[in-house]
């Protein structure tokens, strides 16, 4: 249950080795590098902080590749399967000296090719704008280029299509007889107005436009009707047409580079991740200090590497002020409860690992409360199935894990609970003219969920029982490595000295050892209180705990109450299956019905519970286990590594 073991470790190096040193401890990956303080005593030696010089440069080159492939996923998009396999490369390749320059050409063309596709996008909008402009104008027969002459104005524009032209006529009518308006064509939102009058007039029409909302209307660029305008631009819409096709087709052909850009993209990423280590480090003019942390069993690897450099390092065992970082002891089977570990919290460096220990409790109130073999089959197989499929680790992958560890306990309890698919077995029976009977047949042995809840009540408060009792446990356990047994004795023991008794009490009606626990109690939980009237009220107070603990213990209930709910769903889902396919004559149609209600609602109810009974299967861990020991706020340790999105890096012989 241990966590891994950390070491403080400091090094003092030459500067001219500061780059290959730097990638060959990425290459390494088994140390976090951290920042360090430069204070007084970093300044009496002439040291400053590092920077890392191209930092901006790669993460703005980062940015570039990364649009780019959105493009090509745009333009040149091929289908992946759900989980595909990353290819594999070697360091040399990614790091090769001419990777940066043909990845640089590939870009340039794809943002040539779509500064191109923007370009004729702009002018196709501008186009279509312009036609639905001139729209109004269709059949008129007026030269959009038209000019005033020397004593006649020609107004070309338009008013809204709620006010009628008529008026308009009408009002202009009233002004003058030496004025014309020429109502042109209209759609939903406006009309076109030409508006001719001799210019002595100009102010009075022009205030009789206003009224009526009328706006000048431009048409630069276009000369001649409007029609024949309409045709140029339609024409050029057809030229654009087939020029964005053909800037397409030259994006979907840079689709084949898309693996060079991935790699050139892990490429940046590493550097990035170099560079941003730089600037932990403080520098002098000829050495440079980086500090961080390194697993213990990690530290002979470390060790072999900068003995081949000049330097000088030393490892330390933690401060108990320091912040150290955590790393989880992990095997096959408790690897995939990192998931539930890390949703939670990671426990303090002086805490204990609490992946084997949920490991059995999690996948055991999961398989309690899910309790069916076929659902536990279906999580089994996908668990089986998906996980090979994940080579990285990660939740998704700690899911597949979890579903076949679940999958198997859901199976065995499914199995002591006589449940496959609810009781779907008795109508396959009957449709299939035999009969079977499933609440009859002793899986369990002793009880049936369904006849006898109370029973399976009292059992999961046992359960529950034992879940608080393995937390003291290593509640103990701890306080004793820690060198506080009389700890152990008076917080652990008291409250064990206590239940006993209680259990006593209710067997035997002997209630003296139950008054022991509670005294002790008394006399120790306020220890800490500097007085004696706050030892007794601090001691005093703690008896009101106990309502704390029935509160905990009535939490397990929900074992039962979920295992029911999902069974009692999976019957009446059955039920209404069998009524669908009983009223059809045929019976082979009928098991055709009552196969395919059988599929979607068992499938509905297999989504619905998982939810539940992960959350209430990881909420026992959180609030009533982690309650009894554990100690949050760890923070994860991160050791300075090659991390890539699309590539896997392969290990080469040196």
């Amino acid at each position: 249950m241990s966590i891994v073991k950390m070491k403080r470790f400091r090094m003092l190096a030459m500067r001219d080795d500061r780059e290959k040193l730097i990638k060959e401890l990425q290459k390494l990956g088994c140390m976090q590098i951290t920042e360090h303080e430069a204070g007084d005593e970093a300044r009496e030696l002439g040291l400053a902080r590092g920077e890392g010089e191209r930092l901006l440069e790669f993460r703005s080159e980062l940015t570039r590749v990364s649009a780019a492939l959105k493009l090509l996923d745009k333009y040149a998009y091929v289908k992946t399967g759900l989980f595909p396999a990353l290819p594999e490369v070697k360091l040399s390749r990614l790091f090769d000296d001419e990777l940066p320059a043909k990845a640089d050409e590939v870009l340039s063309a794809i943002e040539q090719g779509d500064a191109a596709l923007a370009r004729l996008y702009a002018e196709e909008g501008r186009l279509h704008a312009s036609i639905t402009a001139l729209e109004l104008w269709r059949g008129s027969g007026i030269p959009l280029d038209v000019r005033d002459s020397e004593n006649v104005a020609v107004w070309l524009g338009t008013i809204p299509a709620a006010r009628p032209a008529d008026s308009l006529v009408a009002a202009v009518g009233e002004i003058t007889d030496e004025a014309q308006i020429i109502k042109t064509g209209s759609d939903r939102d406006q009309q076109g107005i030409a508006a001719v009058f001799h210019k002595a007039h100009t102010e009075e029409i022009a205030a009789t436009l206003r009224s009526f909302g009328f706006s000048r209307s431009t048409f630069e660029g276009c000369s001649g009707a409007a029609e024949d305008n309409i045709h140029r631009f339609e024409e050029r819409l057809r030229e654009i047409s087939a020029e964005q096709e053909t800037e397409k087709a030259k994006l979907k052909e840079l689709g084949a580079q898309r693996e060079l850009l991935k790699l050139y993209y892990d490429r940046l990423q590493q550097e990035i991740e170099a560079e941003t280590a730089k600037g932990e480090l403080i520098m002098s003019e000829r050495t440079f200090l980086l500090e961080g942390w390194v697993a213990a069993p990690e530290l002979p690897r470390l060790e072999k590497l900068l003995d081949s450099y000049c330097c000088a390092y030393e490892a330390r065992d933690p401060e108990p002020e320091e912040d150290v970082p955590v790393q989880l002891k992990s095997n096959r089977i408790t690897r995939p409860l990192n998931m539930v570990t890390e949703m939670y919290s990671l426990p303090k460096y002086t805490n204990v690992d609490p992946n084997p220990l949920i490991a059995f409790w999690f996948c055991v109130f999961f398989g309690i409360m899910y309790a069916d073999v076929g659902y536990g089959l279906v999580l089994l197989l996908l668990g089986l199935i998906i996980g090979p499929k994940i080579k990285r680790p990660g939740t998704l992958k700690y899911m597949t894990g979890l579903l076949v560890e679940c999958g198997i306990t859901t199976f065995i309890f499914g199995w002591l609970f006589g449940s496959f698919f609810g009781d779907s077995l008795d109508y396959f029976s009957g449709f299939l003219g035999c009969t079977l009977d499933m609440s009859k047949v002793p899986l369990w042995g002793i009880k049936n969920p369904n006849t006898d809840p109370m029973w399976f009540m009292y059992a999961s408060l046992v359960v529950g029982a034992l879940h608080l009792l393995c937390g003291m446990v290593v509640k103990v356990v701890i306080l004793i490595r820690d060198g506080k047994p009389l700890d152990a004795l008076f917080d652990v023991g008291s409250w064990w000295l206590l239940f006993a008794g209680i259990g006593v009490g209710v067997l035997k009606g002997n209630w003296w050892v139950a008054l022991a626990g509670a005294l002790a109690l008394v006399l120790t939980q306020g220890r800490e209180k500097p007085t004696i009237i706050g030892k007794f009220v601090g001691g005093l107070k703690s008896l009101y705990d106990i309502t704390s603990w029935l509160g905990d213990i009535l939490s397990y209930t929900r074992l039962m109450a979920l295992m029911l709910a999902g069974g009692v769903i999976a019957q009446v889902f059955n039920m209404l299956g069998n009524m669908a396919g009983s009223a059809v004559p045929s019976k082979i149609l009928g098991l055709i019905v009552f196969l395919l209600i059988f599929v979607v609602t068992q499938l509905f109810n297999m989504a619905i519970n998982i939810i539940g009974t992960f959350v209430h299967a990881a909420r026992l861990q959180y609030l009533e286990f982690f309650n009894r020991f554990y100690e949050d706020g760890g923070k994860p340790f991160k050791p300075f590594k090659f991390k890539t999105k699309y590539t896997e890096i392969i290990k080469e012989e040196n």
